[in-house]
């Protein structure tokens, strides 16, 4: 990859190793970087009807943000999923369409076919989508497996892909060979460490050298690595080039981070394909529920059949009612409840918020006239053969 001098995306030094300050300067320099990316993204367009498309692109970003966090606050959770969905699925258009290029190439930025940096975002879209349309059809729990593994298959393919045109990449460089000169090295921060509280400082050395007649000055942008950097400023060494692209250069083939890549690819790609083929097993029996702002929310109601009840009163003999709260009383560390069937029952003070007025119970009562138990029916419903009495 070509060596550019006028960038503050990388740091350029002459040391091996990276104290203190150069790390200080390194992190300054990304913060420059991210300055100067967000000016020109902000910045008027020629011609006029660019800056349509550029703010308009960035309204629609904000505006998505801001409808999830509404829907999240009133907890909407379809509303969510559909605005991201379609959020991905607008940007993955978009990135079908012809951009301004950047002058610069710069190191960990795929080099993707314009139809896959498009499809990409489009699928995680279509993959959120397709199952949050068809939830209530397959059942909520079968949606969110059906998601999660088209997300895993994704994932597989795309990395199998990058890692192929890695590799194709690479192999152009084998037809000629030159002796290049390290001058220095880049450094910027490891983008993988952006979470962590110490950002990780990677490089690679940047080599000089001369073909047909004119000098290059680039680095293998794909051999990005901590610690103290080789060969030293100085040394000469062997390197690949591309003949059609001299900036494209290489002299370590990194074969194991390509295995590794692969197999972590396949991986994924076989844990997506168990989760599919692990769907018919998958069902709502225990209930769905998922966080959001506004807090949980209920989305399917866990299932209690007779052998439940049956496995708790250790009899097959009982009756079930369905009931609702009129009101409730504190009395001490309880609560008293009175039901519409005029029976009262004492429950603890943690559980009052659950039994509101005009909350649904089922109670169970064994026929031998032990103790019986009750479910919400906010939380659970019914599946079983006895006929339930309503009062």
């Amino acid at each position: 990859m070509r060596y550019y001098e006028d960038t503050n995306y990388y740091y350029f030094s002459t040391e091996p190793s990276t104290d203190e300050l150069e790390r200080a300067i390194v992190v300054e320099n990304s913060k420059e970087y991210f300055k100067q990316m967000m000016s020109e993204g902000l910045r008027p367009e020629k011609p006029a009807y660019m800056n349509i498309v550029k703010y308009s692109v960035l309204a629609v970003f904000l505006g998505a943000v801001a409808l999830m966090i509404f829907f999240s606050s009133t907890k909407n959770v379809a509303g969510v999923l559909y605005t991201f969905a379609g959020l991905f699925i607008a940007f993955g258009i978009f990135a079908l369409f012809p951009s301004k290029k950047t002058v610069q190439d710069l190191p960990g930025r795929a080099k993707l076919p314009r139809v896959l940096g498009g499809a990409i975002p489009m699928l995680i879209g279509l993959a959120v989508l397709i199952p949050a349309v068809m939830a209530r059809v397959w059942g909520f729990s079968k949606a969110m497996v059906a998601g999660g593994a088209s997300w895993f298959v994704i994932a597989a393919l795309f990395f199998i892909f990058y890692t192929v045109s890695q590799i194709v990449r690479q192999n152009k460089t084998s037809g000629h060979t030159v002796t290049g000169k390290c001058i220095g090295y880049v450094k910027m921060l490891d983008s993988d460490s952006s979470n962590s509280s110490v950002r990780t400082v990677i490089g690679a050395p940047v080599f000089e050298y001369s073909y047909s007649g004119e000098t290059y000055k680039a680095f293998q942008d794909d051999n990005m690595r901590t610690g103290i950097l080789k060969p030293a400023v100085g040394e000469s060494i062997e390197l690949n080039i591309d003949t059609s692209d001299p900036y494209n250069i290489c002299y370590k083939k990194n074969t194991g981070a390509r295995v590794f890549a692969f197999v972590m690819s396949f991986i994924a790609l076989a844990v997506g394909i168990g989760l599919f083929c692990y769907l018919p097993n998958v069902n709502d029996d225990q209930g769905v529920s998922v966080g959001t702002m506004g807090g949980q929310v209920r989305l399917a109601k866990a299932k209690f059949d007779d052998d439940l009840i049956e496995s708790y009163a250790k009899t097959s003999d009982f009756t079930i009612g369905y009931y609702t709260v009129i009101s409730t009383s504190e009395q001490g560390d309880s609560v008293i409840v009175e039901l519409s069937n005029g029976k009262k029952r004492t429950i603890p003070a943690s559980d009052k918020d659950k039994y509101y007025d005009g909350a649904g119970v089922y109670i169970v009562k064994p026929a031998d006239g032990s103790g019986g138990f009750s479910f919400m029916a906010d939380e659970w419903e019914y599946t079983g053969s006895h006929e339930v009495q309503y009062g």
